[in-house]
């Protein structure tokens, strides 16, 4: 049994990989398990991720050969609160530049319309449900325009999932309908339901701000704060009505296919939304 059957009854929100700042750095050709860790150029290599930047490796779909390691680059440098810029391009003639610009960008980076808007996780040689599941949502879509394919996003049992490049967004479980409605219209309470979590925020805020919006509500993810212990938060968001939450655990599970179980704990609302 794949690890996406075993996760189905998880709940979504609040799983969201951890980055304020997004780097999505075109490698075309073949990836390996840890796509950035052991990417072909050097540079690449020595870039780290954590919750000020995350590095991936984007591709086009379908099939092109393996990038020349000498350069250049393209990077999309992308934000995950609403007032940052919108989706910037940079390009690094040398690929060593890369280690010596600042995490949200270099200065003179500019809007790309052609810039990725949705990234799905395709990448097979870390888990086959985003092999499986995550090329078949990109295979659906066809040509609409702004899909591309990443490297891994951290959680494989919620495959298919993709980032929303432009809003620092994270969904899972994505099927070709929410995923075009993403596109061309960006995030709604329709959409809610499929939210991870914005990427910028903490697991109890993301929750609470998924909640938020599949009630129609309008939080704003710059003016948050919280209370939390181990066992409940509670969260404001704006000038709407604190979220309450609770975190339960549940059945142990694998996180990827092949994996060892692992504990489950997520955060679930109690009132507010």
């Amino acid at each position: 049994m794949r690890c996406r059957e075993t996760a189905a009854d998880e709940i979504l929100a609040g799983t969201a990989p951890r980055a304020r700042w997004w780097w999505l750095i075109e490698v075309p050709g073949s990836w390996g398990r840890n796509a950035v860790p052991e990417c072909r150029i050097a540079a690449v290599r020595e870039l780290a991720s954590d919750e000020a930047r995350r590095v991936l490796l984007v591709r086009r779909p379908g099939r092109h050969p393996a990038v020349d390691t000498r350069g250049p680059l393209r990077v999309w440098i992308a934000g995950a609160l609403p007032d940052d810029p919108p989706t910037r391009l940079a390009v690094a003639d040398d690929p060593e530049d890369l280690l010596t610009w600042p995490i949200e960008g270099p200065p003179w980076a500019s809007t790309d319309p052609q810039a990725p808007v949705l990234a799905v996780c395709t990448n097979a040689s870390r888990d086959l449900c985003c092999g499986l599941d995550g090329r078949a949502l990109v295979e659906a879509l066809g040509d609409v325009p702004g899909v591309w394919e990443c490297s891994h996003l951290g959680g494989h049992r919620f495959a298919p999932t993709a980032l929303l490049v432009p809003h620092g967004l994270v969904y899972g479980r994505l099927t070709p309908q929410v995923a075009h409605d993403l596109i061309m219209r960006g995030p709604s309470a329709n959409s809610a339901p499929w939210l991870r979590g914005r990427s910028a925020l903490s697991p109890s805020i993301q929750a609470a701000e998924a909640a938020l919006l599949a009630s129609g509500a309008a939080p704003d993810p710059a003016r948050v704060t919280t209370t939390e212990s181990d066992t409940e938060a509670i969260v404001h968001m704006g000038d709407l009505p604190p979220v309450r939450l609770a975190r339960t655990a549940g059945p142990a599970r694998p996180v990827s296919c092949g994996g060892d179980d692992e504990p489950c704990t997520s955060w679930q609302v109690q009132s507010g939304a």
